[in-house]
């Protein structure tokens, strides 16, 4: 086996959770009284932490992003949004595999390490929730480079040569080269093929389940 610890983002990995994270993001929207609330293209806030987007997309300031993140999980969480997202084709069966291989599987997300959590408890994937790794509220470990280093770290991965992130942004595979290790950029996601290219994906595939061919 070429990789034997595998991490993956979740949105627009493992998930597709456009319509939960557009109808939440609209909802702060509102709330924070935006003149054009409505969103036409979600791919492109799907990625960076929330509080980076609605600052650089959105020109709030830090105490304002703050305040509209809180709307943004009023609606996500105790609205019951983050629940609404599916997991991806074939995601399951080829996570199984993996598992039942002796994998280690991991998640390295830039959502809130509490509610990612809950989302993969919710699917019942085959990975360790005490695995499952993001960003905390304080705006600590924000980024995908932290995020991936303090799992291994944490875990006691020390052969970097025997793991591979698979995402959907240039932001994993970026994460992915600054922390030394391979990646796969899946082309179904909120990222084009052209984007995962130029940030120099090791493997490229178009469904999850071809993960396994390059695994093996």
């Amino acid at each position: 086996m070429k990789y034997s610890h595998i991490l993956f983002d979740l949105d627009g990995t493992l998930i597709d959770s456009k319509d939960s994270i557009r109808c939440s993001f609209e909802y702060a929207l509102k709330k924070m009284n935006v003149l054009n609330p409505e969103i036409s293209d979600i791919n492109s806030l799907i990625g960076p932490p929330m509080l980076t987007t609605f600052q650089e997309v959105y020109g709030f300031s830090l105490t304002e992003a703050r305040r509209g993140y809180e709307f943004y999980l009023e609606e996500y969480v105790l609205n019951g949004q983050m629940y609404q997202a599916q997991l991806y084709k074939d995601v399951k069966e080829t996570v199984d595999t993996l598992y039942q291989s002796g994998c280690f599987l991991g998640v390295a997300t830039t959502k809130n390490e509490t509610n990612a959590r809950k989302i993969v408890g919710n699917l019942k994937l085959n990975i360790e929730i005490a695995r499952v790794y993001g960003t905390y509220n304080d705006g600590t470990r924000s980024n995908k480079k932290e995020i991936i280093t303090n799992l291994l770290e944490d875990n006691d991965v020390m052969d970097l040569a025997d793991v591979l992130m698979v995402g959907d942004r240039h932001y994993d595979i970026i994460g992915a080269k600054e922390v030394g290790i391979d990646s796969v950029g899946v082309t179904y996601g909120c990222g084009s093929e052209d984007e995962l290219r130029q940030a120099g994906a090791t493997h490229l595939i178009a469904s999850f389940s071809e993960l396994l061919e390059i695994i093996k």
